[in-house]
């Protein structure tokens, strides 16, 4: 089976993760046109710790546009 690049940069960056991973926790930040979310997640014992969305309600009330949501997401503790 071959394996094009974006595969090949996929495995090789979960990978690192994996190495790297078993003493520190892992930010995961998903981007998309109108929305921003963050995780944090503990690998070793396989759960998420924080998350923080602008699709939640109290943020998306606020009617702010992609840069001010973000900021206001990476501030918020849930």
């Amino acid at each position: 089976m071959r394996l094009n690049t974006i595969e090949r940069k996929r495995f090789r960056v979960r990978k690192k993760l994996k190495r790297v991973s078993k003493d520190r926790y892992r930010l995961s930040v998903s981007r998309s046109t109108k929305n921003i979310s963050a995780q944090i997640i503990d690998d070793v014992k396989n759960i998420t710790l924080v998350s923080a969305s602008s699709i939640d309600k109290e943020i998306k009330g606020l009617k702010k546009n992609k840069s001010e949501l973000s900021t206001i997401v990476a501030g918020k503790e849930s």
